[in-house]
This record gives C-alpha cells, structure tokens and sequence, in this order.
C-alpha cells in the first residue's frame, strides 16, 4: 500500500488523488486482504489521507470458542508530512507539534501499512462472535448451549444449595 506522491507534492495546497485500494497488509504476522478508497488531499505541511477500508479478521467466537471470521472496517483522516523537500532535495524537520505524524519517506513514498495498522487494531470486536445469537457454552458442563441440551434446567451448584434456604416462600 505505497504510494509516490512526488507529483502531488509539487501541485499547489488543495490538489488531490482518488485511490481505488484492493491490495494486501499484514497485521500481527498475518496477511490480511483490505478493500476500499482513499483521497490525498494536498495540504501547506504535506499529504491528508482519509481511508475507507475493509477487511475480514479471524479469530475465535468468545461466546463458543469455535473459529470466527468476522468483517472489520476501518477509517481513518491523518496527515503525511514529507521528510525530503520535493523541489530541492533538502531533509525537512516535522513542524512543531507534527513529531509523531506518519511521515513521506525521501523518495516520496507514502505507505499506507502502519496507518492501517493501527486502526486495524483499534476496530477489532473486543467480544467477537461467530454469529449474534451464540448461546456460549454450558456453565456446567462445558458443552455447546443448543437449544435442548440436556444441562439447561435450573441446576444450582451444591456449594449455594444452602442459600436456597433462605429465599422467602
């Protein structure tokens, strides 16, 4: 997911690319496939991303443990500050405030991966499912809860059956 923005670089502040995405990143060693746009808008200290993009992660269900696959879409709007002067060649110092901005390297390559990255991580489902009505598994006996299984009557644990005592009745 690189780019070379020399051309973009040396248009006036406002210009700006549209980009079809379809290509691959990988995510925590694994190859991931992400689809979507993005625009380049040309800005005074460099490059404005914005990105539409999508993919699908796998994991496991953390209601039923099975193996998951489920859609992750992210967005994101950061900006891309040139590490070279495009016209002179002269290594450039980020602007104040911009030390951890996502940089241009100095062939004029603007890389995508470590944005999509980052927001990769930030979309992922803290609880994914395998689908939306999992029951999970049996408290008791570890199985899946499917619709009559044998454990799904109203069993307490013998270490509370003493509480039941006290319950008014």
């Amino acid at each position: 997911m690189e780019f070379n923005v020399s051309s973009l670089l040396k248009e006036h502040t406002g210009a700006a690319r549209a980009y079809d995405i379809d290509d691959d990143v990988v995510i925590d060693g694994v190859l991931h496939h992400v689809t979507g746009s993005a625009r380049f808008d040309r800005t005074p200290d460099g490059v404005l991303v914005r990105a539409q993009l999508r993919g699908t992660a796998h994991g496991e269900c953390s209601r039923c443990l099975k193996p998951a696959a489920f859609a992750v879409d992210i967005a994101f709007e950061e900006q891309y500050i040139p590490t070279v002067d495009v016209h002179t060649g002269v290594h450039l110092a980020p602007p104040a405030g911009e030390d951890d901005a996502f940089r241009i390297d100095a062939r004029h390559i603007l890389d995508l991966q470590e944005a999509t990255r980052q927001y990769w991580a930030l979309a992922l489902p803290i609880a994914p499912l395998c689908r939306e009505d999992c029951p999970g598994l049996c408290p008791l006996c570890g199985d899946d809860l499917t619709p009559g299984h044998p454990c799904a009557g109203d069993q307490t644990d013998a270490r509370w059956s003493k509480l039941a005592d006290l319950r008014p009745g």
